[in-house]
Formats: C-alpha cells, sequence, structure tokens
C-alpha cells in the first residue's frame, strides 16, 4: 500500500499566518497518492467511482421524520448533502439498502458531532448530560420521551444493525454498539482541548483520533454491508490483526481529512487540534514541512498495514479456514478499508465544506462546485 517514491517537491510562498496563506499553496496528491495497495508485487490504486446518488433523498426525507433536519431549510439541505454524500465514496459497491445505512450513520455523525462543534452547545454539564443520554440509547437500547433528532436517528441505526446481525451476529452488534459509545466518549476531551486553545502533541493526536475519527464504526458497518447473509466466521473480525488493520486505515483518513479541512478549522479556531498547525508549533516547521512530517508518517504506517494484511489474508488462507478466504465477501471486506481511505480523500476534495478561493492546497481552490442537492 506504499512506494519508495520521491515526493514531488512542494511550491511553498511563507506568508504571515494571520492572513490563512492566502498565497501559500502545494498540491495535495504530492504526498498523498503514495497512499496506493500493493498486493501481489502489483501496484495499483484502488481508485473507483462514487455510487448512485438515488439512496440521498430517501434518508434526507428520514432525518426531516425524525427532526434532524429542519424541512425545506436550505442550510439543513445543503449539510444533508455534504454529509450523506459520503456514503457514495465510501461504499462504492454497496447496494441501494448499504448505501441508506451508510448514509443514515453519517447523518448521525456529523449532526450529533456538530452541536458541540459549531458551539450550539457549549454550557460543560449540557454536554455531559446529552453525551450519557447517547451512551445509554447505544447501551440500553433506551431513547428518552424528549429525545433529540440526532438521538432518534441514533435509535432507528442501532435498531437497524441489531436487526440485520439477528442471533447470529449477535458479536457484531455489541461491537457496533461499543465502537459508537467509544467515539461519543472521544467528543468532550477534544472540546476541552479546542476551548482551552491546548495544542497537541503528535502522539496524542494519534491516540485521540483513533476513536474520534469516527473509523472503527464505519468499517463495522462495512461488515454488515458487504456479508448481508453472514457467511464468514465472525470471530474472523475480533482478530488483532484486523482490528489493528482497522486502526491504522482510520488514522489514514483522520489525517488526510484533517489537512484537508485545516483552513477551514483555522478560520474557525480550532486549528491548534490539527496536526498541520500544531506540528508546526511543536517543531518549527513551516507548512511544506509539516506536510512532509505527516505524509512520512502515513508511508510508516501504510508499510505497517501492508504487512498486517498479507499476515491476516494468509492466517485464514489454510484448509480450516478456507471457506473464509474463497468466500468473495471476506476479500470485498479487506478491500473495503481501502476503498473507505480512498473514498474519504476524493470526498474531503470536493466537498464545499473545505473548498475556499484562499486554500493552501491547490486542489481545494474553489473552481465548480455542484450546486443541486437533493431531487425535491
Amino acid at each position: 500500500m506504499a512506494t519508495n517514491e520521491t515526493v514531488t517537491e512542494l511550491l511553498v510562498i511563507p506568508l504571515d499566518e494571520s492572513e490563512v496563506q492566502r498565497n501559500t499553496f502545494f498540491y495535495l496528491k504530492n504526498g498523498f497518492s503514495r497512499i496506493i495497495i500493493k498486493r501481489n508485487k502489483i501496484t495499483r490504486v484502488l481508485e473507483t467511482k462514487p455510487n448512485e446518488i438515488e439512496y440521498m433523498e430517501f434518508v434526507y426525507q428520514e432525518a426531516i421524520e425524525m427532526e434532524v433536519w429542519r424541512k425545506d431549510n436550505e442550510i439543513d439541505i445543503k449539510t444533508h448533502h455534504h454529509v450523506s454524500d459520503l456514503s457514495r465514496f465510501f461504499w462504492p459497491n454497496a447496494d441501494f439498502e448499504g448505501l441508506v445505512l451508510g448514509a443514515e450513520l453519517m447523518v448521525w455523525f456529523f449532526s450529533f458531532d456538530d452541536l458541540f462543534d459549531c458551539c450550539v452547545i457549549e454550557d460543560e454539564n449540557e454536554i455531559f448530560r446529552l453525551v450519557n443520554r447517547m451512551n445509554n440509547l447505544f447501551m440500553e437500547g433506551i431513547i428518552e420521551s424528549d429525545s433529540t433528532g440526532p438521538e432518534k436517528m441514533a435509535y432507528h441505526l442501532r435498531n437497524k444493525v441489531k436487526l440485520i446481525c439477528g442471533e447470529k451476529r449477535l458479536s457484531t452488534f455489541h461491537r457496533f454498539n461499543s465502537s459508537c459509545i467509544q467515539w461519543i466518549d472521544s467528543i468532550p476531551p477534544f472540546l476541552k482541548l479546542k476551548r482551552n486553545q491546548t495544542a497537541l502533541d503528535f502522539n496524542l493526536y494519534l491516540h485521540h483520533r483513533k476513536y474520534n475519527g469516527g473509523g472503527i464504526p464505519c468499517f463495522i458497518i462495512s461488515e454488515i454491508i458487504l456479508d448481508p447473509m453472514a457467511t464468514i466466521d465472525s470471530f474472523i473480525w475480533s482478530d488483532p490483526r484486523w482490528i489493528k488493520m482497522n486502526e491504522i486505515i482510520g488514522i489514514i483518513i483522520a489525517l488526510v481529512n484533517d489537512c484537508i479541512s485545516y483552513e477551514k478549522e483555522l478560520k474557525d479556531g480550532g486549528a491548534l487540534l490539527n496536526p498541520l498547525k500544531f506540528i508546526q508549533i511543536e517543531k518549527n516547521y513551516n507548512i511544506q514541512e509539516a506536510f512532509e512530517y505527516i505524509s512520512n508518517y502515513l508511508n510508516v504506517i501504510i508499510k505497517q498495514y501492508i504487512e498486517l494484511e498479507s499476515s491476516f489474508i494468509k492466517s485464514y488462507n489454510n484448509n480450516n479456514n478456507k471457506m473464509n478466504t474463497n468466500n468473495s465477501n471476506f476479500m470485498s471486506i479487506i478491500n473495503q478499508l481501502h476503498y473507505t481511505a480512498f473514498g474519504n480523500f476524493t470526498w474531503s476534495m470536493q466537498t464545499p465544506r473545505y473548498r475556499s478561493e484562499t486554500q493552501p492546497f491547490i486542489e481545494l481552490r474553489n473552481t465548480k462546485i455542484i450546486t443541486k442537492i437533493c431531487n425535491n
């Protein structure tokens, strides 16, 4: 999943931070194009076209009924488009039901997180109350009578996953709930750091983003979407190598997303939690050197991923486990980790959420932005 290619020299014009590096620019792909797949000595890029969009309108109507979004509200319509759009990038080979499930997860992620990230709710006691309510929902399957829109979506999502998993995949259902709780619990510490304007250490960042990035629930959803009939022994997904592979892809997604969202976070006052910023501070680097540091780290963990993936596949490619490796769903789920990493990069590059005229990355400068939101 990596090569020994040298990164093309980045074009950077140092500029005062107060101007949001208006004239500082270089190409993201010079660093991130090395996130490729290497298997059987053949290097290939798992680039796929995003899936169809029909599911987006269906999930939009669901979210309206659950009061996640306000009906006919232009801001909510655009927000829904931006977040539900992720599903077709993350799961390019999923069917309609799979895309809906993925989009419901994304709508829940963004609608709940934005309550705090966008400072809709700032009181610490209220944050604690809402976090505990959401945790209780996933642990006990109980929703309060005065439930919020995000809580209704979470309750719907939990029940759907439970129904799909059934008794045969009860362990998968429990893993999904646990991963959601881990993500929920990761929100308050990040908020505290952001409000205290505390710059992160890179190792602390990696530990936090392993859960805060939301990758693990997505990967468990992939197991459900791509093996709907539960033809693969569920114990396989508890293998520590698979868990570590999930964590590595989650870190790749977080690093790529944070670099792309750097300017947005700089403007929103959250840049001290962004690796492009705190690496500049910690190591006295300019933005180009910080980006090189991240790119080099990606190469290290991608190499680790390749070794783990090879060992993981090989260990189940024997007579006792032949039914698993001969099962096309097995390789589809493994390949899905690659699709998710690439899909995150592609989505982040095109969403208006991050594009602007002053982006430090050339590819993110505004050119043409899709304005069509829904079919209604």
